[in-house]
């Protein structure tokens, strides 16, 4: 029978299996896990390469759909940024949604054929800590 080290929140470690989100992995193919907490600079970072990735995918896609409404809308009204202000909007909104977005830490998982993942993250550090010693104590058992 299986000894269980943690089981919480869909995260379950035993001597013989790992478990998270569904997924049922033998201890041996799981190398390591990793906790990667994001700083003020690498949240600011992804919020504005979010941003700006939303800008070029606003151009991309709207080039055929929005900008041609927002210039005949642009050309009646008596302001005619509307395209500018619109593209400064979306910046805006993705580059917060990308900030917030990084919040807390996520939690890797790297198999032993060198293939990593994200597959949880928290706002609380300690949650993942005792689910890494407990990832710890299975793997020394094994």
């Amino acid at each position: 029978m299986d000894k269980v080290f943690f089981d919480s929140n869909g995260y379950k470690v035993t001597n013989t299996s790992f478990t998270y989100k569904g997924y049922k992995d033998n201890i041996d193919n799981v190398m390591s896990l990793n906790i990667i907490e994001w700083s003020k600079a690498q949240r600011i970072k992804y919020g504005l390469g979010l941003g700006i990735f939303s800008v070029v995918m606003f151009y991309t896609i709207g080039w055929f759909l929005v900008l041609p409404i927002l210039g005949a809308l642009s050309e009646e009204a008596p302001y005619t940024y509307i395209t500018e202000v619109v593209t400064s909007i979306v910046f805006i909104i993705f580059s917060i949604i990308g900030y917030i977005s990084r919040k807390g830490c996520t939690l890797e998982l790297e198999r032993n054929n060198g293939n990593k993942g994200t597959i949880g993250k928290s706002l609380n550090r300690n949650y993942f800590d005792e689910l890494l010693s407990a990832f710890a104590q299975a793997k020394k058992l094994k």
